[in-house]
């Protein structure tokens, strides 16, 4: 079971319509997926429009207890309008009450949670945090990392972000003799307006940035309206003709991210 975070230090960067798009993706294509929405935003869970049956069913459960084995499991909710083979594990604004939890071994939950799950890939929408629990708990769970960007100083700006903070992340492993793998797969660039004569400075600038680091993969995914469109209603945007170019792009490289 591969279990990938997509991750960056940003909002508003395409961060949860790719962690969607991977995972609906995958699904489609006959995977059993689950996707873990960790963000108190909980921007995958209204996308999806799911609500749990009891206002405490939500992945805020699993980072409260240590012992929380299969809970992943029992609070993921079928998204029918996507695929009859994905699940999402919703998030709440509460969720944000976890950001104060230093207790010995937190960092371990949402792993720990994962134990027993009947899931080919696991999909975890990261909150656009510095580091803190919330992220080192979807780091220590996961065994490798996507990057998501606009091509946008924001964008650039939280991918360096997050890098530094999975790279300090390691580097704390390493110095208590922990072993764990946590590959970067790449950076997904999304949202790139295609549809205008020339490249804007601001985009040109932040792509060669974002080439610079030698993780920037390729197509970029374009810009439709049609993404932000069927966030308000539920739907998946690859059921529309409007959508097929940004289903390409992802399906493209859903081949390089998944396993």
């Amino acid at each position: 079971m591969q279990v990938l975070a997509i991750y960056s230090e940003s909002g508003g960067v395409t961060k949860t319509t790719t962690a969607v798009s991977l995972a609906v993706i995958a699904a489609r294509s006959g995977r059993r997926v689950t996707l873990v929405d960790l963000d108190p935003r909980a921007a995958t869970t209204k996308w999806a429009g799911i609500k749990p049956e009891e206002d405490h069913l939500h992945v805020g459960a699993i980072l409260a207890y240590d012992d929380c084995e299969g809970y992943a499991e029992e609070l993921g909710i079928v998204v029918p309008a996507w695929s009859e083979n994905i699940r999402v594990v919703p998030a709440a604004r509460s969720v944000s009450n976890r950001e104060a939890e230093y207790a010995d071994g937190a960092e371990y939950r949402l792993k720990t949670s994962l134990v027993g799950l009947e899931s080919d890939l696991v999909i975890i929408d990261c909150p656009n945090r510095q580091g803190g629990p919330l992220i080192k708990g979807a780091l220590t769970a996961a065994d490798s990392i996507v990057y998501a960007s606009k091509l946008s100083g924001d964008g650039v700006d939280g991918v360096n972000g997050a890098r530094q903070t999975v790279t300090q992340f390691k580097k704390n492993l390493a110095r208590i003799g922990a072993t764990h793998t946590l590959d970067e797969l790449g950076i997904i660039a999304a949202a790139v307006d295609d549809r205008v004569v020339g490249t804007p400075s601001v985009e040109r600038v932040s792509f060669e940035d974002l080439e610079e680091t030698g993780l920037l993969l390729t197509p970029t995914v374009p810009k439709r309206t049609i993404v932000e469109q069927v966030r308000l209603t539920g739907d998946w945007y690859g059921d529309y003709p409007s959508g097929q170019k940004v289903l390409d792009a992802y399906t493209e490289l859903s081949k390089r991210v998944i396993r």
